[in-house]
């Protein structure tokens, strides 16, 4: 239980505190915009440091006392998450909260999806099809409808009850902004955290930080973290809703061969998973949305 409360505690404290900081009354759209990019950066890195001590615990644990923390989490909080939303808090409570409820949650599911991967290169389908179905289901899937639903939701004020989508996107109070901005979906840091602690199992990294001393343990920002910082960005300054596992996939693969020589150890069933994993996935995707 003391392993909850902490990090609920690392993300909710600090998500509220910034929300509250008092921003200049005459504070220019730049200024406005690049506030929002740099608190952008400062929860990638938190969440990401979380989720790496998180991880080195869920390591060192069986996969049932895994999931038995992620039901703990699911059922204590997500009662006090629906209690809060359904009073008159304010709108950065329960969404702080039900934020640190999918970044524990989905922290969990990675790494326990991770004890798959033996191999560095069985990384790389993985990686490809994560890439294809993001893309897929954002232009052609069930993923394009959810997102107009979303864009009309908060175009129109917020009004009425949110589209299903909303429940499932981590949000983050920045000053200056009257209500919590939605981020990114879960399923993505599910894709980051699954990249991250499969080289942790391989006694590797993708930290891009300096190791030394002490801060190794605790500030962790891995090449995946960074890239969605990218995908954000992007994002933010087009307007557009754009698959952030394409960013994500990229950047990890460039990052398997340029540091970790992956293309060296591919095996002939890497490319061919490579292959059919995408076809599969990305032909499942346009099936159900048929259907539906």
């Amino acid at each position: 239980m003391k392993l909850i409360i902490f990090y609920f505690l690392c993300w909710i404290v600090p998500s509220i505190l910034f929300f509250y900081l008092p921003v200049p009354a005459n504070i220019s759209s730049f200024q406005h915009s690049l506030t929002l990019y740099f608190f952008i950066g400062v929860y990638l890195l938190l969440a990401s440091s979380m989720s790496f001590w998180l991880m080195k615990k869920i390591l060192t644990m069986s996969t049932g006392s895994a999931y038995m923390h992620c039901a703990m989490v699911i059922a204590v909080f997500g009662a006090a998450a629906w209690y809060s939303d359904s009073t008159a808090m304010p709108r950065i409570i329960p969404a702080s909260l039900i934020t640190a409820i999918l970044l524990f949650c989905s922290t969990v599911l990675g790494t326990a999806l991770s004890v798959a991967v033996k191999r560095l290169g069985e990384l790389v389908p993985v990686c490809i099809t994560a890439a294809v179905a993001d893309v897929t289901s954002v232009f052609m899937g069930p993923t394009k409808n959810m997102v107009e639903d979303l864009t009309a939701y908060y175009e129109h004020g917020m009004q009425g009850s949110p589209p299903l989508i909303d429940s499932i996107l981590i949000k983050v109070g920045v000053p200056g902004y009257s209500v919590p901005i939605p981020l990114f979906g879960v399923t993505d840091w599910i894709l980051l955290i699954l990249l991250s602690s499969s080289l942790l199992r391989l006694e590797k990294t993708d930290n891009i930080l300096p190791r030394n001393g002490r801060r190794s343990n605790f500030v962790f920002l891995p090449v995946t973290v960074l890239a969605l910082y990218v995908a954000l960005i992007f994002a933010q300054i087009t307007h557009t809703f754009i698959p952030a596992m394409v960013f994500i996939s990229s950047i990890f693969i460039l990052f398997l061969v340029v540091k970790l020589g992956v293309h060296r150890q591919l095996r002939r069933g890497d490319f061919f998973y490579s292959i059919i994993f995408p076809v599969a996935a990305a032909s499942m995707i346009l099936l159900f949305s048929s259907v539906g």
